[in-house]
């Protein structure tokens, strides 16, 4: 049978190839088979390829299309969400001219809102980069990282002040005063750095410290608007889930928000008006008790290395404070409510809720024997009412405050006793406190005006005579400011803002003066 098979193909293909192929009958019927089929193998191979990476291209656009689909419906979500939003806060209109200029809006809406988004993706995306980097190079090997707020400050003073870069007082004109002044500089420039460490005893690590320009002028008639770098704040922090110890110089405890200005950085807003704030050596520690729908309640107590008030008589060693004369650390403590905040201060809500009290308690020794026990009990508050508006503010009532900014910078004041006619000294009681009402249009900009009042009690004057070279820093017994500034960011990181100071500064005796002053700050934050 299998030559049989043979035979008949033979003759297939004999008679298809016609009389040419009986010349070659002497060869082979398998290698005549093994000749044909080998070309064909190969091109088989070959298809077979060709359909294998059609198929693998096939597939990886299929996945590509895929992915886009659902790009394209995600975005499709998105802009029906901001549709949505759109048609909840345009109103309804029964003109057809008014429902053009509707239109107009939305669309021109619908614009500045995906330029927002824009934005916002973007600076997610930096962000993002800016994880990716490679850190900042430090001995200890953990991250590093670089902050700060190049400040540009130009103003036009209308009376006399104690300090034309950021007065805080006004005094009295003089023959020689002139009438106002005008300037710019960028000593309220900021440079920060953060450092992030290891765990200790479960507990985060990190560190910073911020320097500006705001320690001195630089020597030198074409120096007169060049600063000196100075260290403002500083401090080391160990952070565990509802605790915290922080050693630091920052700002009081007592006192934990300022008004917001770029007019007035290298000092806070309303300093010398009602805001207390001087930055000293601090040794804090702080609990948090969590509470429910995101509410906190906060208990922090720390230990204050108190400053001098006024200008330290030595410009080359550091003297002792009345408060360190004393041998003991002035006690602060405070309790809040409010938005859970992490140690960072960062918060889960936008405009987060505050409310705080506090107590201080100093022990002054001076040279000549005597000694003083000051004191203070604060309040601050700060009341987000919706996302465009916001009350916040700060209240004490005390004792020898000036090394906290308070008291118009005066600790105590030093006569002589009517009764006795002997030198006498007397504690300066005083009250205070600031209010800011805020008001945010948009993401972009906001407004804000605040009133600051410090006064000293007229009755603590009164109780002592003062010699005839008195200083008009001794007679000061009352300041008051009034601030109100526009605060635009077109961009994220870009920062305009214009402002607008009065100061009313009155004596114990004799009339008050005024000042205005006016301001257009130019940053770039990073």
């Amino acid at each position: 049978m299998r030559e049989t098979g043979f035979c008949l193909l033979a003759c297939l293909i004999l008679t298809g190839l016609r009389a040419s192929l009986y010349a070659q009958s002497t060869v082979p019927v398998s290698a005549a088979a093994s000749s044909l089929s080998s070309p064909a193998d190969a091109r088989s191979a070959k298809l077979e390829q060709r359909i294998e990476t059609i198929s693998s291209s096939l597939d990886e656009a299929h996945q590509q299309l895929e992915q886009s689909r659902k790009q394209i419906l995600q975005l499709q979500r998105e802009l029906l969400l901001i549709k949505e939003q759109l048609a909840a806060t345009q109103p309804v209109h029964s003109e057809q001219s008014s429902a053009d200029n509707s239109n107009v809006d939305v669309a021109k809406t619908t614009a500045s809102a995906i330029e927002d988004l824009q934005e916002r993706q973007q600076t997610l995306e930096e962000q993002v980069k800016l994880h990716e980097q490679t850190k900042i190079e430090s001995d200890s090997k953990y991250p590093v990282r670089i902050t700060g707020l190049i400040l540009f400050n130009s103003f036009i003073n209308k009376g006399i002040v104690d300090n034309i870069d950021l007065p805080e007082v006004a005094l009295s004109a003089s023959n020689d005063s002139g009438d106002g002044s005008g300037g710019a500089g960028f000593r309220q420039t900021i440079l920060g750095l953060q450092g992030f460490g290891p765990r200790i005893a479960g507990a985060k690590t990190s560190a910073d410290v911020n320097l500006d320009f705001f320690g001195g002028l630089a020597y030198g008639s074409s120096a007169t608007s060049a600063g000196i770098v100075r260290m403002r704040t500083a401090s080391i922090n160990l952070d565990w889930e509802h605790d915290s110890i922080q050693a630091g110089m920052v700002g009081p405890l007592i006192s934990p928000l300022s008004p917001t200005s770029y007019a007035t950085v290298a000092e806070p807003s309303l300093s010398g008006a009602g805001n207390l704030w001087t930055w000293s050596p601090q040794l804090r520690y702080a609990h948090q008790t969590p509470l429910q729908s995101g509410r906190q309640l906060q208990f922090e107590f720390g230990l204050w290395d108190p400053q001098t008030a006024g200008y330290s008589t030595n410009l080359l060693f550091r003297s002792p404070s009345p408060g360190e004369y004393s041998k003991q650390p002035a006690y602060e403590s405070r309790i809040s409510y409010g938005t859970a905040k992490d140690f960072y201060g960062n918060s889960a809500s936008e405009h987060p809720l505050q409310i705080g009290l506090g107590g201080y308690y100093s022990r002054q020794s001076y040279p000549y024997g005597e000694s003083l026990d000051t004191w203070a009990v604060t309040a601050d508050w700060r009341v987000p009412f919706n996302n465009h508006f916001e009350v916040s503010g700060e209240g004490y009532r005390g004792r020898g405050l000036g090394g906290l900014g308070g008291g118009v910078y005066k600790d105590i004041l030093v006569g002589i006793n009517p009764v006795t006619g002997q030198d006498s000294y007397r504690g300066l009681n005083a009250i205070g406190g600031w209010a800011q009402f805020k008001t945010r249009y948009n993401r972009s900009i906001e407004a804000n005006a605040s009133l600051g009042l410090d006064d000293g009690f007229a009755g603590d004057f009164h109780a002592l005579q003062f010699p005839a070279a008195a200083t008009a820093v001794q007679l000061r017994a009352r300041n008051q400011m009034f601030v109100a500034n526009l605060i635009y960011r077109p961009k994220t990181y870009i920062i305009l803002s214009p402002e607008y100071r009065r100061i009313w500064t009155w004596p114990i005796y004799g009339s008050g003066s005024t000042a205005d002053i006016f301001t257009l700050s130019a940053g770039y934050q990073f």
